[in-house]
């Protein structure tokens, strides 16, 4: 019942994708998985792209970034299926995760599970493919157009174009289905395509569209004509009939660029915030500055410590839920951290990794220490788990911290949970185990936060003094589609209620999730089913609640 070796053998390893830096980190079971692929295709987003079959389907890139949704602090859901060059094996592969935003609402980070399906049958790419056409010979066809229209002054619009919500309709209608709704859409779009115009369809979901000699002030008229023409009715499939619309990006040379791989970047980037079917039909690309990182020479670390100087320092609270009764059992204390600006906080999928980078979350998770044992003395029914950092667990000031603020009131530490990733015990386990079960010894409780990777055996897990184990939400998301992830989870609460230990299942969106889980005997969950996390203090029936925890 070894985690990792389970999970091997349904075919399936966890990732971690900052999309910013473009840097990759796998689960411990990669290798046994993917096969001996370059070290270069493990590291980098892009890096592993090229192991796409051209045409096969949507890279992960592009499921992110045309997924619809805003993240609101529970991540945006995305999925694909594409076919990859895995070591010489050609295999489907299910991609599927969240996305989290970085201040700017962008997508800046993901996590997702890969699963290998099968092996590709000889000749079934070229069925899946028909016309589709790869990224290159896009920016060439592209590239092509500029060079022979912009010295006569005639404009080049690239329009992209990509079905809204295929995860739902993958859902709804099954793959084979969908590919039918793809071809249906690629007709329509023909239809109304200028002789002098170029369609292509390129990565799956995608369609690009290049206008010649069409004035800016004639790019929306144009994008509404298309959306109007796969709009115009009901796609009729095998699997039943489906209502489909189109979200529409767009970027105009030379107004913007005459770089080509500039121009379709632009136009993919504008897609990400378009609405379907909405009034203005295309959101436009336009000049502006790059995008800023975090951490650049503003200077992160002077705004994070103003921050904390200045007690911008907040907490927001999830509830979590016994599974059967969906009665509150605690709240998970979540960080934020306020950007001076009313209303405005730093995105805590950006903000996390900076302040482990820099060597500042041990001050942040020190405070949010403090902040939760105030909020437990002012609230006697209330129970807290907070997050503690690998690198705060190793620093001796944390814990005499922890060990000052449980002992300065009497029923704090009975009242607190204390949450570590599983990486966090994979160092010098001994120390480890040595350190919570000094937190422990104060009466808190410890979980494992993100369990099910593949970082620990059985073995190892029982050195540890472990109270509950939170199933990683990678897993449970895919609840109503896969049996593998089924049967993985079920084998997941089946090794806790074997150490005689509470689980909590992440990622709870559904009701079918939540009573699949509550008849395999979950302890608790959480998601936006249950509840959002909401700033304390809250005011009104909403304290009220939150009281009740």
């Amino acid at each position: 019942m070894d985690p990792r070796n389970l999970l091997s053998s349904i075919g399936e390893v966890v990732y971690s994708w900052d999309i910013q830096s473009d840097a990759l980190t796998w689960g411990p079971n990669a290798g046994d998985v993917l096969g001996p692929i370059p070290q270069g295709a493990l590291a980098r987003g892009l890096g592993f792209a090229g192991l796409v079959e051209p045409g096969s389907g949507r890279s992960r890139y592009d499921a992110v970034f045309s997924s619809s949704g805003h993240d609101q602090g529970e991540g945006v859901i995305y999925r694909t299926r594409y076919a990859a060059d895995l070591a010489g094996r050609r295999m489907w592969v299910e991609d599927a995760g969240r996305w989290f935003a970085g201040t700017d609402g962008r997508p800046a980070c993901a996590r997702g599970m890969l699963r290998l399906e099968r092996p590709v049958r000889p000749d079934e790419l070229v069925a899946q493919t028909g016309e589709l056409g790869d990224r290159s010979a896009l920016l060439e066809r592209i590239a092509s157009a500029l060079s022979e229209h912009l010295p006569a002054e005639r404009p080049i619009v690239v329009l992209v174009a990509a079905i809204d919500e295929l995860a739902r309709l993958n859902d709804d209608f099954g793959h084979e289905a969908t590919d039918e709704i793809i071809g249906v859409v690629q007709d329509r779009l023909r239809s109304v395509t200028r002789r002098r115009d170029h369609l292509v369809r390129y990565s799956g979901n995608r369609f690009a569209i290049l206008l010649t000699g069409c004035p800016h002030s004639q790019v929306e008229a144009a994008a509404r004509r298309f959306s109007k023409a796969v709009a115009q009715a009901a796609i009729e499939t095998a699997r039943g009939i489906a209502l489909v619309r189109l979200r529409v990006g767009a970027a105009v040379a030379p107004d913007l660029s005459s770089h080509a791989g500039t121009l379709l970047s632009a136009a993919e980037n504008a897609l990400s915030g378009a609405k379907a079917g909405s009034a203005d039909a295309a959101v436009i690309a336009r000049r502006q500055e790059s995008r800023e990182p975090l951490d650049s020479h503003t200077g992160f670390d002077v705004r994070a410590l103003a921050a904390l100087n200045e007690r911008r320092i907040e907490l927001a609270l999830q509830p979590i839920v016994a599974a059967k009764s969906r009665e509150v059992r605690f709240h998970e204390a979540l960080l934020r951290v306020g950007l001076g600006k009313e209303g405005a906080f730093f995105a805590t999928a950006e903000l996390i990794p900076m302040l482990e980078r820099r060597g500042l979350v041990r001050l942040f998770d020190h405070r949010v220490l403090e902040l939760a044992v105030e909020l437990l003395a002012s609230q006697p029914a209330m129970t807290l788990s907070i997050n503690v950092s690998p690198r705060s667990l190793a620093d001796p000031e944390w814990l005499d911290a922890f060990l000052a603020c449980t002992s300065a009131a009497r029923g704090i530490a009975e009242r607190l949970i204390v949450e570590v990733t599983e990486t966090a015990t994979i160092d010098n386990p001994a120390r480890v185990a040595k350190l919570l079960g000094q937190i422990k010894s104060r009466g808190a409780r410890i979980a494992i936060d993100d369990f099910g990777a593949g970082h620990t055996s059985l073995r190892h897990l029982r050195a540890f003094p472990i109270d509950v184990l939170k199933i990683d939400g990678t897993f449970t998301q895919n609840l109503r589609r896969s049996t593998d992830d089924r049967f993985y989870v079920r084998t997941l609460i089946d090794l806790a209620r074997h150490l005689d230990v509470e689980t909590v299942a992440e990622w709870v969106d559904d009701e079918l999730q939540a009573t699949m889980l509550a008849d395999w005997g979950v302890t608790y969950l959480q998601g936006h089913l249950l509840g959002k996390a909401e700033l304390w203090p809250a005011t009104g029936a909403k304290a009220r609640v939150v009281a009740a925890g």
